[in-house]
């Protein structure tokens, strides 16, 4: 099955939460859901951990949220499937992560820029093209900027061995 992608910022805190509320009133599971954003509350000498306190209230419904360390970046919180992505960021930064997570590099460095400067990446990913559909509804009608859909197109059947020996792939 393909996995289907729908991203945006929401600017502010505020819009971020009205977004994740619209998700979850619309019954999307909130493992299909990724929110990325700057740890606001990060202070010296604290370490990448589990991000308990900067995540609450609608954002904190969002499975796996975990604070990481990205050069240029003092601290990240991440949440949902875009976080395993950015596990390796800590070497090739945010963009390269999100390139890994399937957004392509220019739309990958713009986000980027954007958590830098204090606004928030959220994410739907759903194998129904239908439910990306509703979810770039629900950012629209929130107020979300820079939105990007990423449709993942399904690759042909493997390739088939005929009965001389050749190789034959099912046509698209």
């Amino acid at each position: 099955m393909s996995r289907n992608s729908v991203f945006c910022i929401a600017p502010s805190r505020g819009r971020a939460d009205r977004i994740v509320h619209g998700l979850k009133e619309a019954e999307f599971p909130s493992t299909d859901i990724s929110v990325v954003f700057l740890d606001q509350e990060a202070g010296a000498g604290r370490e990448a951990s589990p991000a308990k306190g900067a995540i609450r209230g609608v954002l904190g419904w969002i499975a796996g949220a975990r604070r990481m360390a990205i050069p240029g970046i003092d601290s990240l919180i991440a949440a949902g499937p875009v976080a395993a992505a950015l596990g390796g960021a800590t070497v090739r930064g945010v963009a390269g992560g999100l390139i890994e997570f399937g957004l392509p590099p220019a739309e990958a460095g713009g986000y980027e820029g954007r958590i830098k400067g204090g606004a928030f990446l959220i994410a739907v990913q759903s194998e129904n093209p239908d439910r990306c559909d509703r979810a770039r509804e629900i950012f629209t009608a929130e107020g979300a900027e820079d939105l990007c859909t990423q449709i993942e197109i399904s690759t042909p059947m493997p390739a088939r061995r005929n009965t001389y020996g050749m190789f034959r792939g099912t046509a698209v």
